[in-house]
C-alpha cells in the first residue's frame, strides 16, 4: 500500500477507538486496501451487536467528525450484504478488541450471503444484459 496501515489511524485516533467499548473491530477496505490509487480511505467500524440503528448512526457521525480528513467511516451493520461480504473478503483488519464477536459477525454474514448469492448473481446477470 502507498501508506502503511498503521498510518491510517495514528496513535491519537487509535486511542479513541481503543477506549470505545462499542467497537469490536476496525477494517480498512476499498482501493486503499487493494493497494490501488485512492482519493479517500474507507474505514469500517464493526460495532457490538444489539445497538440501535440510531445509536450506530450517531457513532458514525461522531467518528467522521473526530477522525475526518481522508477517512470515509462506515458501520458494518449498516452496509448492504454484498458490501459486507466484500469487506470481510478483501478488507484488512487493523484493530480487533473481541475476536469472538468479530468471527461471529463474519460467520453470520458469510452464511447470509451464501443464502442470498443466487439472487445477487441473477441480479448482476440481468443488469449486465439490460
Amino acid at each position: 500500500m502507498k501508506k502503511h496501515l498503521g498510518e491510517v489511524l495514528d496513535k491519537a485516533k487509535m486511542g479513541k477507538v481503543k477506549k470505545d467499548n462499542d467497537i469490536v473491530a476496525v477494517s480498512v477496505f476499498g482501493s486503499f486496501a487493494r493497494n490501488e490509487k485512492y482519493r479517500d480511505i474507507d474505514v469500517c467500524l464493526f460495532l457490538k451487536p444489539g445497538m440501535s440503528r440510531g445509536k450506530m448512526s450517531k457513532k458514525r457521525l461522531a467518528y467522521m467528525a473526530a477522525l475526518g480528513g481522508k477517512l470515509d467511516i462506515h458501520i458494518f451493520q449498516q452496509m448492504p450484504l454484498p458490501l459486507k461480504h466484500r469487506i470481510l473478503k478483501e478488507g484488512k483488519v487493523i484493530y480487533c478488541s473481541d475476536e469472538g464477536a468479530f468471527y461471529d459477525m463474519a460467520y453470520l454474514t458469510a452464511k447470509e450471503f451464501e443464502d442470498f448469492k443466487h439472487i445477487y448473481k441473477g441480479y448482476l446477470e440481468a443488469v449486465k444484459y439490460a
